[in-house]
């Protein structure tokens, strides 16, 4: 098979049921075997900048539960159309209501007066769907960006890109160009903020995503509610429907769970196994990747008090202090140096540097380390209560298991660039024709 072309999203070509959870009330009258039409309200949120649920397609509520909603894909059944609304018109103020009610997920702002940085450096290996939309959607995301400064008019806009990549226009004119060779973990939001603007972790606020560009700019040019995600599985692009069942999903790329396999959500680092191949991707899930067991590594092994993890650290964390406590002090030592651990920044190099394959960064979130993209509202169409697998760390880092579909709880690959452990198979063919034009 050919590598999967990085420049191209496809259209995802068969969405037959999807799965989406909120964290709000269900919109009046929905209730099983009532039609929906695509981009009906299905619930509203209770988060400030976090969208509210809209139906990715036209079909039947299956069920629906306290959180969830199922529907199952039906052309022509119909049920209450959403009515375009005129953006054109709106003040910053008016705006927020506005997209959040089209089902927008709002980036969190950075302070007033700051800078917002405009990122479409790849954060982590495997979630490169933000430079593809970048080369692939520019018209969307440009509209995007123009609704963004309308949204927040008293902040500067900075675009940091990888070396050869175009700058997004801006009307009017303004904001500054800075090309950045970075890569992970510098890339992670939460370390880029720091680098740039000197600003303290954990909070990521103030830089915007492709992702969240290429959503504003879906719902600036119809006014309609977006229906489609950008959405990276195994290593190919595409603008999927939220919701699509993980079990779906991995049977239409080919792609069938063996004994020892690891799904994972999101990148090939920071990343969480899952269990529950029955729920939803959400719409806040950037990636999905199924990881094969001959791809793994064995148990991880004892601290060999090397001081790599130290070393790796962007912030010179003493994870070696804790991991060179036996297992059953770790939890001990790791309230001891807790306060210090305060300024993690999520991003698990300290678990790739480690020999002996130990779970550094669960270790560092038991501590109360942030979320590295800086989310402080659940994931909408996620399952806000997170997985029920125990998957509490990264697929790389040992930090999870996954021990449904097979799978018997080993860490996926610890180095995704290392062509001698190659961490996934792409032995299949992508489904889909290309998507259409932005």
């Amino acid at each position: 098979m050919p590598a999967p072309d990085h420049r191209v999203l496809k259209a995802w070509p068969n969405p037959r049921a999807a799965s989406l959870a909120f964290d709000g009330r269900p919109a009046p009258g929905l209730k099983p075997g009532r039609g929906v039409s695509r981009g009906q309200l299905l619930a509203v949120s209770r988060g400030q900048r976090t969208g509210d649920l809209r139906a990715p397609f036209s079909g039947t509520v299956a069920a629906l539960a306290p959180g969830r909603v199922d529907l199952v894909h039906e052309e022509g059944r119909s049920g209450v159309p959403p009515e375009p609304v005129d953006l054109s018109g709106l003040s910053s103020r008016e705006l927020a209501p506005a997209l959040k009610s089209l089902g927008v997920d709002l980036p969190a702002p950075p302070p007033p007066g700051g800078t917002v940085i405009v990122s479409a450096l790849t954060p982590e290996p495997g979630l490169d769907a933000g430079p593809a939309l970048w080369l692939d959607q520019r018209p969307a995301l440009e509209r995007g960006l123009a609704l963004l400064r309308r949204l927040w008019p008293d902040r500067e806009f900075l675009q940091i890109l990888p070396p050869k990549f175009e700058p997004l226009k801006l009307e009017p004119p303004g904001g500054g160009v800075l090309f950045s060779r970075d890569v992970f973990p510098l890339s992670l939001p939460s370390l880029l903020r720091r680098k740039t603007l000197g600003l303290a972790l954990p909070d990521a606020g103030g830089v915007v995503s492709p992702q969240s560009l290429w959503a504003l700019g879906a719902a600036a040019r119809s006014g309609l509610p977006p229906t489609l995600a950008p959405v990276t599985i195994q290593g190919f692009h595409y603008l999927a429907p939220p919701g699509l069942k993980l079990e779906n999903v991995l049977a239409d790329v080919n792609l069938l769970p063996l004994p020892g396999d690891s799904v994972v959500l999101g990148g090939l680092v920071t990343g969480r196994p899952t269990a529950r191949l029955g729920r939803g991707l959400g719409a806040s899930d950037l990636a999905l990747w199924l990881v094969r067991r001959q791809n793994v590594r064995g148990e991880p092994g004892p601290c060999r008090r090397c001081g790599l993890c130290r070393l790796a650290c962007p912030m010179g964390l003493p994870m070696d202090r804790a991991a060179s406590a036996p297992p059953g002090e770790w939890f001990l030592r790791m309230g001891e140096i807790g306060g210090l651990l305060a300024g993690c920044a999520g991003c698990g190099a300290c678990a790739l540097a480690c020999p002996a394959g130990l779970p550094l960064l669960l270790l560092a979130r038991a501590a109360g380390a942030s979320d590295p993209h800086g989310r402080d509202v659940p994931p909408r169409g996620s399952d806000p209560g997170g997985d029920s697998d125990g998957g509490s760390g990264p697929p790389g880092t040992g930090g999870g298991r996954a021990e449904d579909a097979g799978t018997d709880g080993r860490a996926a690959p610890r180095d995704p660039d290392n062509p001698d452990n190659p961490n996934v198979r792409r032995d299949f063919s992508p489904p889909g024709p290309a998507a259409g034009p932005s």
